[in-house]
């Protein structure tokens, strides 16, 4: 049952940009930042105000992304929406890595292909995807990456352990990696209970972590891997302690109060 609601909501989303905005609005939407314009301006929209409305999604300023120019994103990973939390935050287009199996979904294959997508197998060894990573930035792109290579439910209040891979394409492509912090999401991993289940979400921003020590040439150290993922870790962490001080009531609704039972099992 989830799976179709999974399906029915994106459908939503996907046809809502037409009919809740005029071209005159779209245009309008277009002027914020070159790349958001056409259907990507009415995307943008409607994924701001479901996750305004929603989710009741406050973001500390917008993401300090440089204007033109590749970057890397580097996010805790929450629920299965923080693709949708990060794209609202930021006013520029977000390519994010995300699961082939979603990917290859036909009813959101043309959009995932629009923005920029990139299919990844689960089992974190897919060296196809991180060249067409790698090919992104060299493309002058953003590039969301979640470090810690699956979801963590617990609404952002502790961080799982840094993958490498994450390291090995911010070094290689030598771009500016900015953190962020989510905090407040639905407290569940599903992909139909993290769209229907109300919550109080926050993106908190960092500024951008020195690699001013590192050459893209030493992304096949092992070493200065765990350097770049210890940093990584620590502005994550520093970002999570502004946010429990700064909105310590922020989060999921409960389970009892949600808009949807827990899963059974």
């Amino acid at each position: 049952m989830n799976s179709w609601v999974s399906l029915a909501l994106t459908a939503l989303l996907l046809a809502l940009p037409r009919v809740l905005m005029t071209r005159g609005e779209a245009d309008a939407a277009a002027r914020i930042k070159p790349e958001i314009h056409g259907d990507l301006a009415f995307y943008w929209w409607v994924i701001r105000f479901y996750t305004w409305f929603w989710h009741r999604l406050q973001h500390v300023g917008w993401a300090p992304l440089p204007e033109t120019g590749p970057a890397v994103l580097i996010s805790n990973h929450t629920c299965c929406i923080d693709h949708l939390l990060l794209q609202s935050s930021c006013r520029r287009v977000l390519g994010f890595m995300i699961a082939r199996e979603f990917f290859e979904l036909p009813i959101v294959h043309a959009f995932c292909v629009r923005v920029g997508c990139i299919p990844v197998n689960r089992d974190g060894r897919d060296l196809q995807a991180i060249r067409v990573a790698l090919r992104a930035l060299d493309e002058g792109k953003v590039l969301p990456i979640f470090p810690e290579g699956k979801v963590t439910a617990n609404s952002g209040r502790t961080l799982g352990p840094m993958l490498p891979g994450a390291a090995f394409i911010a070094v290689r492509s030598g771009a500016p990696v900015i953190p962020a912090y989510i905090y407040g999401s639905p407290l569940t991993d599903d992909i139909a209970q993290s769209l229907l289940w109300r919550s109080r979400a926050r993106v908190r921003f960092g500024p951008p972590i020195d690699m001013s020590d590192i050459k893209p040439s030493q992304a096949g150290d092992k070493n200065v891997l765990a350097r770049v993922s210890d940093r990584f870790e620590r502005a994550l962490l520093e970002l999570q302690a502004q946010c429990l001080e700064a909105d310590p009531e922020a989060g999921p609704e409960t389970v009892e109060t949600s808009t949807m039972p827990a899963r059974a099992g």
